[in-house]
């Protein structure tokens, strides 16, 4: 299995605390990442690789550089309405993480199939 970029994407991402129990190393790095830029629509780049996804802000809050998401942590990918751009949601435990980008019904297909792929792995062994 190759690791290495699947997708590469210019766009805004927000995320968003739905409140749910537990957490994982994926939803600590949501809390900074939120606790850094709150509610607000952060303009960057979201890579996908087979075991990750990626989003480098254009800016960097203090103690925020990268958000990196285990895809393992991701429990459901969604695929907003919208004219111009749509948005994907990515759920974790704890959190949802929008995306907004232009071509997002192909991004959120190709997170779907990168989730798809490492649970037929795990399954596998």
């Amino acid at each position: 299995m190759s690791y290495g970029v699947l997708t590469s994407k210019a766009g805004h991402l927000m995320v968003e605390t739905t409140g749910g129990n537990g957490g994982s190393d994926t939803d600590a790095v949501l809390d900074r990442f939120q606790g850094a830029f709150g509610a607000a629509w952060v303009p960057g780049r979201l890579t996908l690789t087979s075991l990750h996804v990626n989003y480098v802000p254009s800016r960097s809050g203090p103690g925020v550089s990268m958000v990196d998401l285990n895809l393992r942590d991701i429990t459901g990918v969604e695929l907003s309405s919208g004219r111009v751009s749509k948005t994907i949601g990515l759920r974790t435990s704890r959190h949802v993480v929008h995306f907004r980008c232009l071509g997002a019904a192909t991004v959120a297909h190709q997170v779907a199939g990168a989730l798809d792929q490492l649970r037929k792995k795990h399954r596998s062994r």
